[in-house]
């Protein structure tokens, strides 16, 4: 890494090639403004990392200048507070993020000092074409080192401490220093002022990390998991019968661990989790179990159970979901994976027919492939792996996908409309809404195959 580090040609080379910092730069030039790229995409360029996001200081505020940038790009900006002394300025283009803001006092290497971490401490003048950087900041690089650029850093922005934590997850070879785990734990009572859209932007980014139980893990250790998420505080400790040897929120961790190296390695069914499905998975792996604190049972032979857990896991994750404002879709998405992420596995003890699967992959639609994945993250996170078990379940599984695969079980075209019902001589009403719902319900559950089928089975049980 250090020779990477060395050779800022290399990098400077690369932030000049990079086709949207061309055109930024040469509108930048056009208007007169002077700009510095800075922050973690010149770490990004060192480390030989995708840029994704870019962050550009102004030497002044130009509203028209990032009006017609928007322009530009096709994408309008918005202003974002991120810390009590900074506001940024954003542009979103796809999956592309340009963040703008004002450079504090006259000069860049000030300006630096007012990061979050030494090693976004960095920056790059398009003008004078040179790095400005203070020496910690390619020490730390060299290194992998995540520490903090000043004593003040969180104070002035709580939300750093989940930064520092997403690094970790997104640089597998940078640790966060011993101090900077120290000043996290000491303030880590300040993200309760944080925006809850914040928190959530940044938990987003550690679900969607190669490694995110390593965030979480990491999170839980410096008392950050549950500031985030209070309702987790009752799993700490809690036994969860004889397949387990871990407590709940170890067991957490370890099937968001699981479902992180399955969609890494490939599932077992071909299934590739979009981004989105991806967050699904995370959060509901994350929320699954958040029920079962309350609903906790021992029975007479002294064993645990947890029945209903999954539905009190649901409410739960609502509830969560709603504080950090997550989108309708995503929180629907969860709610939904959460309360029936154990339907797979009940039915994998017995022999399921396809009527059941059926109705499983209407009530769960897209959701499905997500189920399964999450049911083997599951299984694959118990203790004492039964083979057997594991075998009849990836069985299921594929049964299952075969199905949803070969037949239309979500939203079918309907074998009879309401005129059909009338043209038999059914008078409008909730009597023909009934009889199209059970239609659709037995069609949906392979009984009623066709148009004629139904019109029987109609005759039959609902004679006009």
């Amino acid at each position: 890494m250090s020779s990477e580090i060395e050779d800022l040609g290399r990098v400077e080379r690369e932030i000049l090639d990079d086709p949207i910092i061309q055109r930024v730069v040469e509108f930048a030039r056009q208007r007169g403004v002077h700009l510095y790229l800075v922050g973690g995409v010149i770490r990004d360029f060192i480390l030989d990392k995708e840029a994704k996001d870019y962050d550009f200081v102004m030497e002044g505020m130009d509203v028209s200048f990032l009006d017609q940038l928007g322009d530009l790009f096709e994408a309008a900006y918005f202003s974002m507070g991120k810390g009590k002394q900074e506001r940024v300025y954003r542009l979103v283009k796809e999956e592309k993020t340009l963040d703008f803001t004002v450079m504090a006092g006259d000069r860049i290497d000030k300006d630096l000092m007012r990061r979050d971490f030494s090693i976004n401490a960095i920056a790059y003048s398009f003008k004078e074409r040179r790095f400005f950087a203070p020496t910690r900041a390619m020490t730390d690089l060299k290194e992998g080192r995540i520490d903090l650029l000043s004593p003040q850093a969180l104070e002035m922005d709580p939300l750093r401490m989940l930064r520092a934590v997403r690094y970790r997850c997104t640089l597998p070879d940078f640790d966060l220093t011993e101090g900077l785990q120290e000043e996290i734990r000491r303030h880590k009572r300040l993200l309760k002022g944080v925006a809850p859209e914040r928190i959530r932007g940044e938990m987003d980014e550690i679900i969607l990390s190669p490694y995110p139980a390593q965030g979480l893990q990491l999170m839980y250790d410096l008392e950050l998991l549950t500031q985030v998420f209070p309702e987790m505080v009752p799993l700490k400790g809690l036994p969860q019968g004889r397949h387990h040897t871990t407590d709940a929120i170890t067991h957490t961790i370890e099937v968001v661990e699981k479902i992180a190296e399955i969609i890494r390695e490939g599932p077992p069914f071909p299934f590739q989790p979009s981004r989105e499905e991806r967050l699904t998975l995370g959060y509901g792996a994350l929320f699954h179990d958040l029920g079962k604190p309350a609903t906790k049972a021992i029975d007479e032979r002294g064993e645990v159970h947890f029945y209903g857990h999954s539905q009190h896991s649901s409410r739960l994750a609502q509830g969560i979901m709603r504080r950090l404002k997550f989108s309708n879709r995503l929180r629907e998405e969860v709610v939904l994976l959460v309360e029936n992420h154990m339907r797979i596995l009940t039915l994998s003890a017995g022999a399921p027919s396809d009527k059941a699967l059926r109705k499983l992959i209407n009530a769960m639609g897209a959701g499905i492939g997500s189920l399964m994945l999450l049911g083997v993250a599951e299984i694959e996170a118990k203790r004492d792996r039964d083979e057997k078990e594991e075998k009849r379940f990836l069985e299921l599984c594929r049964r299952i996908w075969d199905l949803y695969q070969t037949e239309d079980l979500i939203d079918p075209l309907p074998l009879l409309k309401g005129n059909d019902l009338l043209a038999l001589g059914y008078s409008p009403g909730l009597q023909m809404g009934d009889i199209l719902k059970e239609v659709r319900r037995r069609q949906i559950a392979g009984e009623l195959k066709d148009t004629q089928e139904a019109l029987k089975f109609v005759k039959e049980k609902y004679p006009p």
